[in-house]
């Protein structure tokens, strides 16, 4: 095979994996995308080492070994064709030159100064994880940063414009589709996916490839694995003339070729410089690690790279020395005479059903989003520090904005960490997430006397029934041993600006009682809330 179709060939896989990946945090059903992405999915690094760690020998686990041999015998096809942000980076780069004057649009090489630096950031990276901590993973694995770009901005972009197309064909009386529902996202959120959108577009249209051999820890991983990789390229001493075209082209700025040389720890196999290379300079096959195929130009140790070392080395042990920042409570006014003036004061935040417990999910949650956008009432959200900085970014239930149904098992379907883990329909309805706590002093039935209901109504396994209260009135009673702590009642109760019942998430999960059949668990059909 030509040696210029292997860059025909990896632009088709990166497009796949890249198409896979996003067509999964849009939630689009096209059956070939959905079951590829569910495939593919098991071969994102960091997610696969994580989740080997939370259900240990299974075959979906494994993905991370095959990344691994992919690495050893050809490099790092991973970045190249595996990573969705890697090939999100070419595309911006790629747009970025058109835009640029011819002699603009080159790459040169660079000697790999950096090495201080992205090492030392993969090192901080596993200190923080060994320590209990994913808070640098979250913020730069790939396919984390991928996610969170993917469903901060792009999937309200697919259903805007859904929608959008929805509403039109309503016009005409054509109802073959149904409009989707928005995520709202916190703003803090937002405001810290957009950072890392930005970041990535600047720096892929201005050096290509920089994020991933400076940055990512993935990148930085598998570099180390690819110096000692099995097939490699190399200069042909004898056909190359020097003409710089295949630097030209480099994105990793990994090619030398006044030294003929090749730094194969930043080379991400694109193969752009097979089929920029006029006189075929350039060869793909098994060498020996003993050849000359690496250039460490700017390694040796200066009095400037000691300052750096010295400086990132702090930082990291200040990093692992702060304090875990906790969500704390600010006092707030109360004014009794209104429904809904009481606050809650400090509570738990509450994980997915099947998170198991909060360390469980701090340890293995990668901040990915993928619950995120699967969530069809949209109940789960992005944290801010609400886990603290050990899970920063990671997602919680939002009864304000929602409820968990029931019935749904999309989040512990979805998750490729072992964050959450798989469940049946009869253990997630069993699971104890949280615990609903009343607050009669906030309640329409206690401050306006009148009858309210809603959190009894909505509540699926009778946790919550009213009981007789005064002048004929009905108040709420909860009886904890029966809660799963689905929010229902925290998102049906309509006081305002706290609510009179909430959920308080547990730090361990539990297994809830349920009421004898003849008595529950209540069916509710309806679809809707009344407030």
């Amino acid at each position: 095979m030509k040696l210029y179709h292997l860059k025909k060939i990896r632009i088709a896989v990166s497009l796949i994996f890249f198409a896979a990946l996003l067509f999964l945090f849009l939630n689009i059903e096209l059956p070939f995308f959905k079951q590829t992405g569910n495939v593919l999915l098991h071969l994102q690094l960091f997610p696969s080492i994580l989740h080997f760690l939370a259900v240990f020998f299974t075959i979906s686990a494994l993905g991370f070994l095959l990344v691994i041999l992919l690495t050893l015998i050809f490099g790092r096809v991973y970045c190249s064709s595996i990573c969705p942000l890697g090939t999100l980076m070419d595309m911006v780069s790629a747009l970025a030159r058109q835009f640029r004057k011819k002699k603009q649009r080159r790459f040169y090489f660079t000697s790999n100064r950096k090495t201080v630096l992205r090492y030392t950031i993969l090192g901080a990276t596993i200190l923080l994880w060994i320590s209990g901590s994913l808070f640098l993973l979250n913020l730069l694995d790939p396919y984390s940063n991928f996610g969170k770009i993917s469903t901060s901005f792009f999937q309200p972009a697919y259903i805007w414009l859904h929608n959008t197309f929805v509403f039109t064909l309503e016009r005409f009386d054509i109802f073959a589709f149904r409009p989707l529902s928005m995520h709202t996202l916190p703003w803090g959120v937002m405001l810290v996916s957009l950072g890392i959108f930005l970041a990535i577009v600047i720096l892929a249209a201005w050096r290509g490839r920089i994020f991933c051999n400076t940055i990512c820890p993935a990148g930085s991983l598998l570099g180390l694995i690819a110096s000692k990789a099995y097939y490699r390229i190399a200069f042909t001493e004898d056909a190359c003339t020097m003409c710089k075209k295949c630097e030209w082209v480099c994105k990793a700025e990994c090619l030398d070729s006044k030294s003929k040389t090749v730094d194969k720890s930043r080379c991400v196999s694109c193969f752009n410089c097979f089929s920029s290379c006029p006189n075929h300079g350039l060869h793909y096959t098994h060498i020996p690690l003993t050849a000359k195929t690496s250039t460490n130009q700017g390694e040796v140790a200066n009095p400037q790279n000691v300052e750096k070392r010295n400086f990132l080395l702090t930082l990291t042990a200040g990093l692992l020395s702060i304090p875990l920042l906790r969500r704390k409570a600010f006092p707030q006014g109360t004014d009794t005479q209104s429904p809904g003036m009481i606050p809650h004061g400090d509570r738990l935040p509450v994980t997915p059903p099947g998170s198991l417990s909060h360390e469980n999910f701090n340890n293995h949650c990668i901040a990915c989003y993928r619950c995120v956008g699967a969530c069809p009432t949209k109940v789960i959200v992005p944290a801010f520090f609400d886990f603290g900085l050990e899970g920063f970014m990671q997602p919680k239930l939002d009864f304000e904005k929602s409820f968990c149904n029931f019935d749904c098992l999309d989040c512990t379907r979805v998750c490729p960490t072992g964050a959450i883990r798989k469940q049946t329909v009869e253990e997630k309805q069993q699971i104890r997430i949280g615990v609903a706590r009343f607050l009669s002093e906030s309640c329409i039935v206690t401050v306006d006397r009148t009858d309210c209901g809603a959190c009894s109504e909505h509540c699926p396994t009778k946790a919550v029934q009213m009981v007789p209260y005064r002048d004929g009135l009905f108040i709420p009673q909860v009886t904890p041993q029966y809660c799963v702590g689905c929010g229902a009642c925290e998102f049906a109760c309509p006081t305002s600006p706290y609510k009179a019942i909430y959920v308080s998430g547990v730090s361990k999960h539990e297994t809830a009682q349920t009421i004898d059949h003849t008595e529950g668990p209540r069916e509710d059909d309806s679809d809707e809330f009344p407030f």
